[in-house]
């Protein structure tokens, strides 16, 4: 119920610069909107954290590591990152858009997916994994509902906000195998 409150009205102007379009979808800590980004004119997609959350450190820690890995990686099969900030008590994460489904969605969608199909999309996300593990970058929460697949059945691999900058120590990682 807290989360209706909280949802943002059309043509609402975030931080002076990204106008809201629609909702997208909500996860566990954040609103997703489409947006404009009236000083680059082109569309983004607005993750903005649930003020409820704003006031807990862990959660604006998270939050910002979520900015921070994912805008460290620039690769054909990650979402871009474009701006951070805070905007009237809460944060924001400014990203990439892309038209499409999740890999949930297009799993349930298209079921039983060609093998071909199955096995390039798989690869895309792999590929997304090894840049960003190179660079130091374990995602943690890889599953088809962080993939966004668009018409042409190119994936790019979102929502970096459990990812973890190096060596985690293992009772993290072990809260963690049951996503």
């Amino acid at each position: 119920a807290q989360a209706m409150i909280e949802r943002l009205d059309t043509d609402t102007i975030v931080d002076g610069r990204y106008r809201i379009e629609r909702r997208l979808g909500s996860g566990g800590m954040a609103d997703v909107y489409l947006a404009l980004d009236e000083q680059l004119g082109r569309k983004v997609a607005l993750k903005l954290l649930y003020r409820r959350f704003a006031e807990d450190p862990e959660f604006v820690e998270r939050f910002r590591r979520e900015a921070s890995a994912a805008a460290g990686l620039q690769h054909q099969h990650v979402v871009s990152v474009y701006d951070r900030g805070e905007w009237e008590g809460t944060y924001y994460i400014a990203m990439e858009y892309l038209e499409g489904r999740s890999l949930k969605e297009v799993v349930i969608d298209d079921a039983p997916l060609d093998p071909d199909r199955a096995i390039g999309l798989v690869t895309q996300v792999l590929q997304a994994a090894r840049f960003a593990h190179k660079r130091g970058v374990i995602h943690r929460d890889l599953k088809p509902h962080n993939v966004i697949v668009d018409d042409e059945d190119r994936a790019k691999v979102t929502d970096f906000g459990i990812a973890r900058a190096g060596a985690s120590d293992m009772t993290q990682t072990l809260s963690l195998i049951h996503t």
